[in-house]
């Protein structure tokens, strides 16, 4: 869940609409596909490691009992899927429905050309403000019907570690140096970090990102556009420098060129670290290697200069139907399915993450999760930037971080790297302002 695709901002002025798939001959179809025993089969395409999280067989069984119509689900290699869809997309044999992202993430989509629009669906109404915006497009309209809620990306800790030293959450820099001083002389790893999984390295940024965003209001414009460059923002280049000071006063664990996923996991939950950036959704994971964090392990935003700090939230991916489907009615007639409140609450309680729908809630809220709810309701959030900006930080822009932690780069180099790397992606792109 982490940082993922990005794509193009602009979208096709002029939409054919989905009649031209699906009209004249198709409208008996259409007639049968809302008729129990009708026999209309949709296809829903997916990536792989989508198929249990998205509870789509228990989706697919339950509809196919009520309506007499089938649901060929297609699970696709998560590492083939974006170039299939694209490539079905272009050209022709084209699910009827797919799972994918939002935001920028799913720009690509050119939803005016590709999608049928979803806007005047009875479910959308019970979304809630947040889940509206997650899933409205560029041009006002609905397209996606969420799967799942937001979660959130912060620093997590160990609540019962914080407790037994008096330590408050840090709200600036200085409490922060201050909390992590305190941890270091109690014997306590203030701050873990698990390099030989790079994607967990990859969580500072999502993290950092939101006071990066608070304190220049006009860049993610300018970014998107490429007026800026990333190391243009003073904020940006403190984070570097500021991870570079974490090493040097021994906040990080000695170990972490080495250190998996699951020994930051077990050093979190067993109280052995204090710290680690990650995402609200990894909560469950921490009581699996280290019983005893259950219900211990809770969120804050990263610190800022001034103490006001943002926490970074996710929106949903979603089911978005495609404009060659032949039986649109039944395929929005699945879409209704899930929205009913039986089904919204069956999703909530088998996924990490908090509600987008009205007066529906998420009833196996972890801590993390809780902190999270707390953040969006006192308003203190913003978007996560992989589904604002554009562009999908490339290895090149990720290895910054690596760099900066093992001491190999100094925190310029590093800024620079990261700069120098996504812009190198939306040139090979083609992206406006990027050529």
């Amino acid at each position: 869940m982490v940082a993922k695709r990005a794509a193009a901002l602009g979208v096709a002025a002029v939409m054919v609409t989905a009649a031209a798939g699906c009209g004249n001959s198709g409208d008996k179809e259409k007639k049968e596909s809302t008729d129990k025993g009708g026999g209309v089969t949709i296809t829903v395409g997916l990536k792989a490691s989508h198929v249990e999280i998205s509870n789509i067989n228990t989706y697919k069984d339950a509809w196919e009992k009520k309506t007499g119509n089938k649901v060929d689900v297609q699970a696709i290699d998560d590492n083939q899927f974006d170039s299939l869809l694209q490539t079905k997309m272009s050209t022709s044999g084209m699910w009827d429905i797919f799972i994918g992202d939002t935001g920028t993430q799913a720009s690509s989509y050119q939803h005016e050309k590709n999608l049928v629009d979803l806007s005047d669906e009875a479910w959308v109404d019970k979304l809630t403000d947040t889940g509206k915006e997650f899933v409205t497009n560029s041009d006002g309209k609905i397209y996606c019907f969420p799967n799942g809620g937001v979660n959130s990306f912060g620093i997590v800790y160990n609540t019962e570690v914080f407790e037994k030293n008096g330590i408050e959450i840090p709200k600036t820099f200085d409490e922060f140096d201050a909390v992590c001083e305190k941890l270091k002389g109690a014997g306590v790893t203030p701050l873990y970090v698990s390099m030989a999984d790079a994607w967990t390295v990859n969580q500072i940024m999502n993290g950092e990102w939101p006071n990066i965003l608070s304190a220049n209001p006009d860049a993610l414009e300018k970014l998107n556009k490429n007026e800026i460059r990333w190391d243009s923002l003073p904020e940006f280049n403190e984070m570097f420098e500021r991870l570079k000071s974490y090493v040097d006063k021994g906040y990080i664990n000695s170990d972490m060129a080495t250190a998996k996923y699951e020994m930051a996991q077990k050093a979190i939950g067993s109280g052995e670290a204090a710290m680690m950036y990650m995402g609200d959704w990894a909560d469950p994971e921490y009581a699996k290697v280290a019983p005893e964090a259950a219900g211990k392990i809770g969120m804050f935003a990263a610190p800022s200069k001034d103490g006001d700090s943002k926490l970074a939230i996710a929106g949903p991916g979603g089911y978005y139907i495609s404009n060659q489907c032949k039986n649109v009615d039944a395929a929005k007639d699945f879409l209704s399915f899930m929205a009913e409140d039986d089904n919204i609450k069956l999703n909530m309680e088998t996924r990490a993450c908090t509600s987008v729908w009205k007066d529906i809630e998420a009833t196996n809220l972890s801590k993390t999760l809780e902190d999270t709810q707390s953040y969006i309701d006192a308003g203190e959030t913003e978007i996560h930037y992989n589904q604002t900006y554009v562009i999908t930080p490339s290895d090149d822009a990720n290895s910054a971080f690596l760099s900066v932690l093992l001491g190999q780069k100094t925190p310029e180099e590093c800024a620079k790297i990261w700069s120098d790397s996504v812009i190198t992606v939306g040139k090979q792109l083609g992206f406006d302002g990027f050529k």
